[in-house]
């Protein structure tokens, strides 16, 4: 098989250049180092134990970052930290030595010409027998900082060694008994401190920044002439190719000119060979997902945040695995906002597989009977991405919606009226799914502006098409009035219908809490939308009303119509306003029926001011109510021997009649009912569902066994709470209509 080009562009890659280091080190003699620390006094090199045990007593317990708390965890980190506040060092002489150190530093890291380093004094830290520092990652303190300096200060100890990893390689940095010893690493790799075991680790940790303009060295010409080759190949069936870099960015240390180590080079050669190839290029953050089978040794099973102690896991076979772009710098510096742009497999490659890094999160699964044995692995990782210049803007709107349609709005702004429905045109494959998912303040706002920029009604619903009518608010009355002079009331209708045939609200809310807080915005529309936004609240809530209504169990009936009241009830409000009396006249006809929609028409009452009820309508409704009322209370009590019930709608069968004729039996109690399984079964179900008040039991003797029914008090008790319910709702109605 002939190999792709995204299987043959890392091997290339691999021999970009030789800047490989992650880390570095050097010794320097201590002449220069003068330190002193409050209640202590100068420092005196080497360091005594003497003076380290008093460094340990000025000192306090060091603290590490956790997400966005900073704690003091022993089992972590064991060490005293002395207050920077009481560390003073000689400026002038300490840069004598540091200097010349920092320019070393720099070339050992890889750092290109015209790049410098500066020292920001971090911390100054005392490890004593038993203290550790674990596996960890140094977090980039500012924008500027791009690598991390132990310097340890000359004394006799054993252990405490600092080892550094990365790409499946560990550094191991032991101090000196007679020297500085300096240890620099880039801030994304994992290092730990290993337990003291004798004598004092004393050092001072920086924080490395990098100054200066870099001199760029030109990629080798070869290089970029095969990589553009391959990038021509890729681009004939793709439309991106992202390169997976092998150090991990945060979001402000993202720049081309802070590239990493091993990262610089090859960014180098794709950027020269994107620009050969007609390409667009661009520095993301990936973060890749991987899902691995495993095999362990602990049969019990269980679950872990990280991966079991020990690494006493094998991993078997990928079975899943993702890759999401975020973050954006394009070579001249341009940055687009968050973006969340998930590549296909066949788009992407490396030279180093995500496997030999270390992953910044893991999750183990193991073994819970059904499932289980699996590890998750996150991995964030620096990465070029590369596309064709014909897609540019396509590319850069599914990465982020709200730069297209501020794009388009511009380009129209300025004239380009054509440009701008070609550029929106372009959207068509995948702007539903990526507006939709894009849930940044102001982007509906945006989306408005573009569709009445674009000045086309079919291009104008593509884009205001994902954005759903529960995200509209009252700021964007105007907009929408403007949109519907200039495309018509035909053309809204239809966007409204658009935006309601899949109503994208959160899990937790529904398109009726919606409803129900909707005035405001009905009040700030125009008129003929806002019509259009009440009628389809209405077409909501009636197929609410048809779904509620036929529930078999009447607890959740109730509550389902009785939830349905605040929306009713607000677009009742809406069509009073705006003057929409056919479906004000709907509603007051359902609400006006008999059976179980009395139930919503009391809540909907409830919900909505009596001194409204002349305006919305539902007066109409109250005296429907009142009349209902009273006459279900004017009927007598139900007598002491009554016992007669009756079973909803529903089925038919012969099981059913049976139980249907005993419920009306005003003087049967009881009733054993010899019965199969199956036929139990059934029973069981339609008197739970109807929540009659009979107790179902099985007499186990004989064969088949028989079925027990005995109707209980609840039969009274409940007809006693309805009559009490009656006559509460028949004085706030009359009182309601009074007001």
């Amino acid at each position: 098989m002939t190999a792709s080009a995204c299987d043959l562009l890392p091997g290339l890659l691999a021999g970009a250049g030789g800047r490989q280091a992650f880390g570095t080190s050097l010794t320097a003699p201590v002449g220069d180092l003068l330190l002193a620390v409050d209640e202590v006094g100068l420092i005196e090199l080497p360091v005594s134990p003497t003076q380290a045990r008093a460094l340990c007593l000025v000192g306090r317990e060091a603290r590490y970052g956790q997400g966005e708390k900073t704690i003091v965890d022993r089992a972590v980190r064991d060490t005293w930290e002395i207050p920077i506040s009481a560390v003073t060092i000689d400026a002038v002489a300490w840069d004598r030595t540091l200097r010349p150190v920092l320019e070393r530093v720099g070339r050992g890291l890889g750092l290109p010409p015209g790049r410098a380093l500066t020292a920001d004094l971090h911390s100054m830290l005392v490890y004593a027998p038993g203290q550790f520092f674990v596996q960890h990652q140094d977090s980039e303190k500012d924008d500027a900082m791009v690598a991390s300096l132990v310097v340890s200060l000359p004394s006799t100890f054993s252990g405490g060694a600092l080892a550094v990893r990365h790409g499946g390689r560990t550094a191991t940095y032991r101090g000196s008994k007679t020297a500085l010893s300096f240890v620099a690493f880039y801030s994304d790799c994992r290092h730990e401190v290993r337990p003291v075991t004798s004598g004092y680790r004393v050092v001072l940790t920086y924080n490395l920044m990098l100054a200066g303009d870099a001199v760029a060295a030109a990629p080798d010409p070869e290089l970029v002439a095969g990589a553009s080759r391959c990038l021509s190949e890729h681009f004939e069936t793709a439309d991106r190719l992202v390169y997976l870099l092998d150090h991990e960015y945060t979001r402000r240390g993202l720049d081309w000119a802070r590239l990493k180590g091993a990262d610089a080079d090859p960014a180098g050669v794709l950027a020269g060979a994107a620009e050969r190839a007609g390409c667009e290029v661009a520095l993301c953050l990936a973060e890749v997902h991987e899902t691995w089978t495993t095999s362990e040794n602990d049969r019990y099973g269980g679950h872990w945040d990280d991966e079991p102690e020990g690494g006493d896991v094998d991993l078997e076979e990928l079975i899943d695995w993702s890759t999401t772009l975020d973050g954006w710098v394009e070579p001249a510096g341009a940055r687009l906002a968050t973006i969340g742009l998930r590549v296909s497999d066949h788009e992407i490659c490396s030279t180093t597989p995500s496997g030999e890094l270390e992953p910044h999160r893991s999750e183990y699964e193991g073994f819970m009977g059904n499932w289980g044995n699996t590890l998750d692995r996150w991995y964030r990782r620096g990465a070029v991405l590369v596309w064709p210049a014909s897609r540019g803007f396509a590319l850069r709107a599914e990465a982020s919606p709200s730069w297209a349609l501020d794009e388009l709005a511009a380009r129209a702004r300025d004239g380009d009226v054509s440009g701008a429905r070609a550029a929106a045109g372009e959207l068509a494959g995948f702007w539903d799914r990526v507006g939709a998912a894009d849930q940044g303040k102001g982007i509906l706002g945006k989306a408005l502006r573009a569709a009445r920029a674009v000045d086309d009604a079919t291009l104008a619903t593509l884009l205001l098409a994902p954005f759903a009518l529960e995200r509209v608010a009252p700021n964007h009355a105007r907009a929408l009035s403007a949109l519907t002079a200039t495309y018509g009331e035909r053309w809204a209708g239809d966007l409204v219908v658009a935006w309601t045939t899949a109503w994208r609200l959160p899990h937790h809310t529904g398109p009726e809490a919606w409803i129900a807080e909707s005035e405001p915005l009905v009040r700030a529309l125009d008129a003929a939308f806002a019509t259009l936004v009440i009628a389809a609240a209405w077409r909501r809530l009636s197929a609410g009303l048809q779904q509620a209504l036929p529930t078999a169990s009447p607890t959740h009936r109730e509550q389902a119509l009785a939830a349905l009241a605040p929306a009713l009830a607000a677009v009742l409000e809406g069509a009073a306003l705006v003057g929409e009396t056919p479906v004000r006249d709907a509603v007051l006809a359902v609400l006006r029926g008999d059976g179980d929609i009395g139930i919503c028409a009391t809540a909907v009452l409830k919900a909505s001011p009596p001194e409204r009820w002349n305006a919305t309508g539902l007066a109409h409704v109250a005296l429907h109510r009142v009349d209902v009322l009273t006459a279900r209370l004017s009927r007598p009590p139900r007598a002491g021997d009554d016992w007669s019930t009756t079973l909803p709608r529903g089925c038919a069968c012969e099981l059913c009649q049976r139980l249907r004729a005993f419920l009306a039996n005003p003087a049967e109690t009881q009733l054993d009912w010899p019965l199969a399984k199956p036929g139990r079964r059934h029973v069981h179900s339609r008197i739970d569902q109807a929540e009659l008040p009979v107790r179902h039991a099985t007499r186990r003797v004989g064969r088949p066994y028989t079925l027990v029914l005995a109707k209980t008090d609840d039969l009274f008790k409940r007809e006693q709470q309805r009559r009490l319910r009656d006559e509460q709702d028949l004085i706030w109605l009359e009182l309601g209509l009074r007001a």
